[in-house]
Formats: C-alpha cells, structure tokens, sequence
C-alpha cells in the first residue's frame, strides 16, 4: 500500500459520440456505486490543462483511455506513471492529438504529479463519430473496471 495523502480520482478521459473513444466515460459509469465515497470518479475530455488540474492536489489519480499502441483490439495495458514518462508507443498513445501523455509530463514538470498515477490503457479499433464500442474494447471494460478498483484497494488502503 502507498501513502496517499490527498483525493484519490479516477479519471476516464474519451468522447462518448466517438466509437471507442467512450471507453474513459463508460468505466467511470460502471464504477459508480462500486467505489468508496473518498474517491471521485469523473470523466474528461482529454485536454491537457483541463487534465493537469484534475491530477494535481490528488495524492493518487487512476486514468482510463482508448489508445493506440499496435496491439490486438481490446489489449488492456497498464502503466506506473508516477516514476516514469508513458513509453512511446508507436504513434499517439492517447485517441487525442495532445492530452494524456502530455498532461501527465506537465503535471510532472509542475512537481504536482501524485505518488500514485496509474494509466490503464486499451487498443481501440475506432474513433468514428456516432459509432459504439467495438466488440473487442466491449469485451475488455469489465476487466479494465475491476483492474482500477483492484488497483485503488491494493494502492491506497480503500476497500
């Protein structure tokens, strides 16, 4: 267990008009109701200030979000990124142009990144304006939800 001082926030960042984009969002719904009341749980948009604001003052933030890495559809990954940058991974990490990747160095740069910040990341197939979850990145939610609320219990003491 960490010692996190501070809120603890999950952050599901992603467009829910926008294929598996929705990803982010949709975690945060199924989280709701399954988390103590001393974690809060929101969705974002991906845009760095706005994300640097959420991740700073936390003691630990947990972040969700569609990705392309290269990977099968629906590969679930996860990243320590309180110790060290997101790795490079073949293009943008995050569905969006500059965001998570971004946020998370400026937060670090700022010295206002917490001593818990957990990514779980997913390959998306697509970000399609109008379009649902793909069968793969549908398939992978539930696993990724328990793999947050697994990942706070262990981290920061909150059953």
């Amino acid at each position: 267990m960490s010692d996190v001082s501070g809120p603890i926030r999950v952050i599901g960042i992603g467009n829910r008009d926008r294929g598996d984009d929705a990803l982010g969002p949709l975690v945060v719904d199924a989280l709701r109701g399954r988390l103590p009341a001393t974690v809060s749980a929101v969705e974002h948009s991906g845009e760095v200030a706005g994300l640097v604001d959420l991740i700073s003052g936390a003691g630990a933030v947990y972040l969700v979000d569609a990705a392309v890495m290269g990977l099968e559809p629906g590969t679930a990954r996860e990243f320590d990124a309180s110790t060290s940058p997101l790795p490079a991974l073949g293009g943008a990490f995050s569905s969006h142009a500059l965001g998570l990747s971004e946020a998370i160095e400026l937060a670090r740069a700022l010295d206002a990144l917490p001593s818990v910040c957990r990514v779980f990341a997913v390959e998306a197939t697509s970000f399609e304006a109008g379009e649902g979850l793909s069968q793969p990145v549908a398939d992978t939610l539930p696993r990724v939800t328990q793999a947050m609320i697994d990942s706070i219990r262990q981290e920061s003491g909150h059953a």
